[in-house]
């Protein structure tokens, strides 16, 4: 199991987190550090792009939704692109759906980052 995290700017202030393998057991902790990392260096407004995912399990759903509240209360927010099938499929079971924002590209959620 591996995973790979790419981390880029995507637009002014916005931060582009592109993974690629699987968040499982093996991987979560190398999910997690990174993720604190990019937060703790004070970058609250995110993006991540799970296009290459091809296994999230309910511990990397966690780290997920663990940042989403860790942004929120910095006055940023996360928004998720490209969910693969088995990513959108975890979602939609766990109505994770409802609380976080899934655009249809990483331009959709720059405008929407941008209030329009």
């Amino acid at each position: 199991m591996e995973l790979k995290i790419e981390v880029r700017q995507a637009a002014e202030g916005i931060t582009l987190i592109v993974l690629r393998g699987e968040i499982g057991t093996e991987t979560v902790n190398q999910f997690k550090d990174r993720i604190d990392q990019i937060v703790n260096d004070g970058q609250t407004k995110l993006i991540m792009d799970f296009n290459e995912v091809n296994y999230l399990n309910s511990m990397g759903l966690g780290v997920v939704a663990a940042t989403l509240k860790k942004v929120k209360k910095s006055k940023g927010d996360l928004k998720l692109i490209n969910l693969s099938p088995a990513v959108a499929e975890l979602f939609e079971l766990t109505r994770l759906t409802k609380v976080f924002e899934i655009c249809e590209s990483q331009e959709a959620a720059i405008t929407s980052f941008k209030g329009g």
